[in-house]
């Protein structure tokens, strides 16, 4: 029986990638286009690339047809482009090429890439867990992940992109002949402020991804993860400071316009390495097609990832943990139970146990009011691996799982997609009641049950303690529950004094 392929295809500011793999998620084959040309000041320049990138994709389409591949996904970097351009660019590709394009903002591609470099990491090194940073340079940004024991802990947005600082190089040589100092102070100002926030972390460790010339370096297939020295870092990076382009061209195997960005990922790797004071340094040769290619196959280590950032975001802005695990709980049984109302899928439940993890981080600012200041934490600090509308969606859910329900003249639920209204609410609705089950933050009730009956949903509650403030916070959450579903919640405590 013929194997079968499945192609994925990502398309970047600065290139475009199609890799094929067989139903054993081997990878057949990997194209890359050529180089597209980055923005002078924004990175994405797809809308000038646009003749470039559908030329490059119908060559794809011709791999694609010798490979006999019929499952094609995909995929765009969306990276600083706005929202009616990514529309314009995705429908000029479907009826150039007839392939339907998915955005994926930063979080989502740093998290599918994270999610196979831990597991990576312990089977090739040896059972050695990680316990250190994982840095990702990017074009216009890079990326600082935490990991203890191969669990994710943080990660930090860092305004530091090879292309960008670039950019910032080009400026400079108007003014000075050698701008590697002031680019290294600019480099230093942008990491200093996580100085007090990443101190007393256990085991240094820095692993490294998206500098190209590294990995080709050290990593010898079919590993994708290598050491990387010390001393022969330092003398390399001192190499290429004092290198002329062609140098650097003809011995890295890099293209005339990825040349300028080596200096620049080695100045974030080495100024990296002195804020960490890191003691030992890996590369890796993962990337996002690999990250979305294990993605695609099977999204529960991303999902296990961002239940994993939920937490230590809660964690963070001192949450009760037991208190967020019984409204998870109850909220996860009312979602299953309500399936054949709501019909909402399962994406819809993994949002909704994200909201019942951090829907109270806000009483680290005020108490009062804290759903709000919930909602702006969220929409400040978005989770990873998740897009933009989710974000969005948990930040609201948030915002209404407490005192203040969602109404149609009001501002914030006003301003939202029509589409995203109802799940919103429904969402919430759930939430609200899951919540009211232990307003008084003891878990009074051990066990619930759950059970539709005409117009209402009774949930029998087992106590071992007196309820009298959770059926009065019941009473008080329960209305948009019955205006969204059209069922009266009825509470029937067992066992209570």
């Amino acid at each position: 029986m013929t194997k079968k392929n499945v192609g994925i295809i990502l398309l970047r500011p600065d290139r475009l990638t199609l890799t094929i793999q067989d139903e054993n998620q081997k990878v057949v084959t990997q194209v890359r286009s050529g180089a597209l040309r980055v923005g002078d000041e924004l990175v994405a320049n797809y809308l000038e690339n646009m003749d470039a990138i559908t030329t490059n994709l119908v060559g794809f389409q011709r791999v694609l047809k010798e490979y006999a591949v019929k499952e094609v996904a995909c995929f765009g970097d969306l990276d600083d482009l706005d929202d009616v351009s990514a529309q314009y660019v995705a429908d000029q590709i479907e009826v150039r090429v007839g392939l339907k394009l998915r955005w994926l903002n930063k979080n989502q591609l740093l998290a599918q890439t994270l999610a196979q470099t831990w597991p990576r990491f312990k089977h090739e090194l040896g059972d050695q867990q990680l316990t250190g940073y994982v840095l990702c340079v990017g074009l216009s940004n890079s990326t600082l992940s935490y990991f203890n024991q191969g669990q994710f802990m943080n990660c930090w947005d860092i305004d530091l992109g090879k292309a960008r600082i670039n950019q910032l190089a080009e400026n400079l040589r108007q003014t000075t002949a050698t701008p590697s100092d002031i680019i290294t102070d600019f480099i230093s100002s942008k990491l200093e402020y996580l100085v007090p926030e990443l101190s007393g972390q256990p085991a240094p460790v820095l692993l490294v991804q998206g500098v190209e010339t590294l990995a080709q370096r050290y990593i010898q297939a079919p590993n994708v993860i290598a050491q990387v020295d010390m001393a022969s870092f330092k003398q390399r990076f001192r190499r290429i400071l004092s290198s002329s382009d062609q140098y650097i061209i003809h011995q890295y195997d890099v293209d005339e316009q990825s040349v300028d960005w080596v200096l620049p990922s080695y100045l974030v790797v080495r100024q990296t390495m002195r804020l960490l004071k890191a003691r030992k340094l890996y590369v890796t040769s993962l990337d996002q097609p690999d990250g979305l290619l294990a993605d695609y196959a099977n999204k529960l280590p991303v999902n296990d990832l961002v239940r994993s950032a939920a937490d230590k975001m809660a964690q963070r802005y001192g949450i009760d943990v037991y208190h967020k695990e019984f409204v998870t709980k109850v909220a996860m049984q009312l979602f299953d139970a309500l399936k054949p109302i709501h019909r909402l899928n399962n994406h819809y439940r993994l949002l909704l146990e994200l909201a019942c993890k951090v829907d109270d981080i806000g009483n680290f600012i005020n108490p009062q009011g804290h759903y709000r200041h919930s909602a702006y934490i969220l929409e400040a600090n978005p989770l990873i691996g998740i897009s933009d509308v989710d974000n969005l969606i948990i930040a609201e859910v948030s915002r209404y799982h407490s005192s203040e329900a969602p109404e149609i003249d009001q501002h914030h639920f006003k301003e939202l997609r029509s589409r995203l209204r109802l799940p919103i609410a429904q969402l919430a609705a759930i939430l609200r009641v899951a919540d009211s089950l232990d307003d008084s933050r003891q878990q009074k009730i051990s066990e619930i049950s759950l059970k539709l009956k005409g117009d209402r949903l009774l949930i029998k509650a087992k106590a071992n303690d007196d309820l009298v403030l959770e059926k009065w916070a019941f009473l008080r959450k329960n209305k948009l529950f019955t205006q969204v579903y059209g069922l009266q919640p009825e509470l029937i405590a067992k066992g209570a004094k």
